[in-house]
């Protein structure tokens, strides 16, 4: 969202000031002048822009546990899907530029199945913290102690 509105900010700025230095920024057009009408256009498509952005935050959710990782996702129906440690197969972190600059990142997870399935976690603040905090609970030895039912000495 950050980079998005950097962007958007240099854009209107050198647009304004082409305007200005052409002499059409203060023309008008239906009562209002073309500067103001170029910010609203801007403004329109900052919000075109971030609507994708705030869905995919509010729809998404990552919850890691002591012994698995949790993904929430969708708004209106949701789907979650809990990954144990013994399902876990393998961690992948991507980022773009402008994600190491903003330090965002995808992790995708790799689960060991019949159908081997990959779960994606888009647009996560810090990825390679969280991922070797992902590594540090996946790896984590799993003991189970099932409980036994008392033994019953007869004389």
């Amino acid at each position: 969202m950050v980079a998005r509105t950097v962007l958007l900010v240099v854009v209107a700025i050198v647009i304004s000031w082409l305007e200005f230095l052409l002499g059409v920024a203060k023309t008008a057009f239906l009562g209002i002048e073309v500067v103001l009408w170029t910010d609203l256009v801007l403004l329109l498509v900052w919000v075109a822009g971030m609507v994708p952005l705030m869905l995919l935050r509010a729809s998404n959710t990552y919850v890691l546990r002591n012994d698995s990782l949790e993904i929430r996702v969708g708004i209106v129906s949701s789907k979650s899907s809990i990954i144990a440690p013994s399902g876990f197969s393998d961690l992948e972190v991507t980022r773009s530029v402008s994600g190491r600059i903003m330090n965002v990142g995808n992790i995708v997870i790799r689960i060991q199945s019949e159908d081997r399935r990959e779960v994606e976690m888009e647009k996560v603040r810090d990825p390679l913290r969280v991922a070797d905090r992902i590594r540090e609970v996946m790896a984590r030895p799993v003991v189970r102690i099932e409980a036994q039912p008392p033994i019953r000495a007869e004389t």
